[in-house]
């Protein structure tokens, strides 16, 4: 009986993994969001833009072809956005160089503020479908009645 319900809670364990990637996620953009102002110059780099880097999880075995079988998503790691700094004339400011230029950060407010939208419609969906799952549980152990 053990091995009959093997597997019967999948999908929740899958949703589940793709609300903690998103939040990961939202952590990432957050930072991004927090560093934004951080500048630099010549001898330091100012902040620089992290972006994640989804990676599937696989595990198990279907059939003899040995086809693995998602178990939901994680961060595999996290790079940061190699586009250039913008420079502006500030001769005040402190990380200012000779020639009153300082480099800013690459972190665009829109972008972060269109990856949090994506990360709010993905954490709906991945809600909406744990609700789908727990009312198809709910049918099966109906139908057992």
């Amino acid at each position: 009986m053990v091995d009959a319900l093997k597997g019967v809670f999948r999908g929740f364990d899958i949703s589940t993994a793709g609300l903690r990637a998103e939040l990961a996620r939202s952590e990432i953009v957050s930072s991004n969001l927090v560093n934004m102002h951080r500048t630099g110059n010549s001898q330091r780099e100012p902040y620089r833009r992290q972006i994640p880097v989804f990676e599937e999880v696989l595990d198990g075995e279907v059939g003899k072809r040995n086809a693995n079988f998602g178990s939901g998503t994680h961060i595999a790691e996290v790079v940061e956005d190699q586009s250039p700094f913008p420079a502006f004339y500030q001769p005040g400011h402190p990380d200012a160089d000779d020639n009153g230029m300082v480099l800013g950060s690459n972190v665009e407010l829109f972008q972060e503020l269109a990856d949090m939208q994506v990360i709010s419609r993905s954490v709906d969906a991945n809600l909406a479908a744990m609700r789908t799952y727990r009312s198809m549980l709910q049918n099966v152990i109906e139908n057992f009645r």
